[in-house]
């Protein structure tokens, strides 16, 4: 950066750039900030100044950030974060602040873990913001760059400088509809072989699993929401093969199709309990080993210590012990 501009730079500036990288709107990035579209033009025409390149260039979906944005991105966001903790208050004080924190996790935390989190943090913090964005690959960037507070959801092999606690652990079990004939009696792995099977998959991602998780720059993620493998090893084991009605990515429509069809599907204990009654579903224990699984918030290690942040694991830690 040339020396001359730099002392004259005006922070707002930088805050405008940081929110143009994660947003990739103008548009949103004026939302985010409270400011219009010209004003951000006009922040981001005095940046390219500055900066001597034109650091965001026009797409289809919005605003590709040039290698040299790409490049810069990371490191500002980092000290920006250092900035704000630096001159940030000595003590975190829920009811008074006007944070805004920032979760990543899959459809199945959003519907199971999310609404008894979002009642607790708005009655504790009623002036804070509360970012919910979809679980998926650029998490671990997106953590180390400080774009998210926390990215929930399974995972292991959890490398340096990530830090993990586990929330809560998971079952899996098999739904039918309650008007379904093969819905009374118990489930044998016959009987799961003769059905027309509903198999979610995370679109795309589980096309790149290896037993169920994705590797994203050392942190292992899972993803594939439904025990392909353990079912067919077992119906393999008594010369049996699944039958496959419908692959979606969505778990509503899962619970919808299955209350309205003769297909069955396999869904975490608690989602599925918790809509049984809604969608008149029967559920079954899995005829065929299958282990349990945890859901743990993930957190970059100095990022995480941030009063804040530590706050917010702790009203997420009381909600998930109640689940």
């Amino acid at each position: 950066m040339n020396d001359l501009h730099f002392h004259t730079l005006d922070l707002n500036l930088l805050r405008v750039f940081d929110t143009l990288v994660e947003e990739r709107s103008v548009t949103r990035a004026g939302e985010r900030l409270g400011l219009s579209q010209s004003a951000i033009s006009h922040a981001l025409n005095r940046l390219r100044y500055v900066l001597r390149d034109e650091l965001f260039v026009r797409v289809a979906d919005g605003m590709r950030p040039t290698p040299r944005a790409a490049e810069i991105a990371p490191r500002l966001r980092e000290g920006l974060l250092q900035l704000q903790l630096a001159l940030g208050p000595a003590e975190f004080v829920p009811e008074q602040t006007e944070r805004r924190f920032t979760i990543t996790c899959g459809e199945y935390v959003g519907t199971v873990l999310m609404p008894g989190f979002i009642a607790r943090l708005r009655a504790l913090a009623p002036n804070a913001e509360l970012r919910i964005r979809p679980s998926n690959m650029g998490v671990t960037e997106a953590l180390l760059a400080g774009r998210i507070d926390l990215a929930i959801g399974s995972f292991r092999r959890v490398p340096e400088p990530f830090v993990c606690e586990r929330l809560f652990q998971e079952t899996r079990v098999w739904v039918l509809s309650a008007d379904h004939s093969a819905a009374s009696g118990e489930l044998t792995l016959e009987r799961l072989a003769a059905l027309s099977h509903l198999i979610i998959s995370a679109s795309g991602e589980d096309e790149h699993a290896v037993n169920g998780y994705v590797s994203d720059h050392g942190l292992e993620r899972l993803v594939t929401r439904s025990e392909v493998g353990l079912l067919q090893t077992a119906l393999a084991a008594r010369g049996l093969q699944r039958v496959i009605g419908l692959t979606t990515p969505h778990f509503p429509a899962a619970l919808a199709v299955v209350s309205q069809s003769d297909m069955a599907a396999p869904l975490p204990r608690r989602l599925a309990a918790a809509f049984a009654e809604r969608y008149r579903l029967k559920l079954f224990e899995p005829p065929y080993p299958s282990p349990p699984f945890d859901i743990v918030a993930l957190w970059h290690r100095d990022h995480g210590e941030d009063r804040a942040v530590a706050w917010l694991r702790g009203v997420l830690r009381e909600v998930a012990a109640d689940l």
